[in-house]
């Protein structure tokens, strides 16, 4: 599963640079379903790379469920929009230290570019070693 994550990530990055319609995605996240008190799992960040088609964003996220360095994960990301500023997105993707398939599905709102970067409001459920995690993101898109 790393070596098709891998090469994913590198089909899509030479595309991407081929070409004039490729975003990069930066988001930190909070889950909401996890104590204060527990730092380690509150928070996570991600990084996604990917190309338009379209309407339609496909894209490789990258990221940590949490702060401990053995939740690094990646997943194919698929990004829709389904009315106004508002999107969905789902993804499968695998945790490269625990060995487990993730899932993922967020709604995302674009909030209007500022100086041309979109921030991106999300509510995200990802779930993975027979659990879930609802966590709010707040990301930065920038396009190229």
């Amino acid at each position: 599963m790393k070596k098709l994550i891998t090469i994913l990530f590198l089909l899509f990055s030479t595309a991407a640079v081929a070409q004039s319609s490729y975003y990069v995605m930066v988001a930190p996240n909070v889950a909401f379903d996890t104590k204060i008190s527990d730092p380690k799992n509150l928070l996570g960040a991600t990084v996604e790379v990917g190309k338009y088609f379209g309407d339609i964003a496909v894209g490789i996220n990258t990221g940590y469920y949490s702060l401990d360095k053995k939740d690094l994960y990646s997943e194919l990301m698929v990004t829709a929009p389904i009315y106004g500023p508002f999107s969905v997105s789902v993804a499968g993707g695998w945790f490269f230290y625990k060995k487990d398939i993730t899932m993922e599905y967020d709604i995302n709102y674009n909030f209007p570019p500022i100086k041309g970067f979109t921030p991106i409001f999300s509510y995200s459920v990802q779930t993975a070693f027979g659990t879930s995690c609802k966590a709010f993101a707040f990301g930065f898109n920038k396009d190229f």
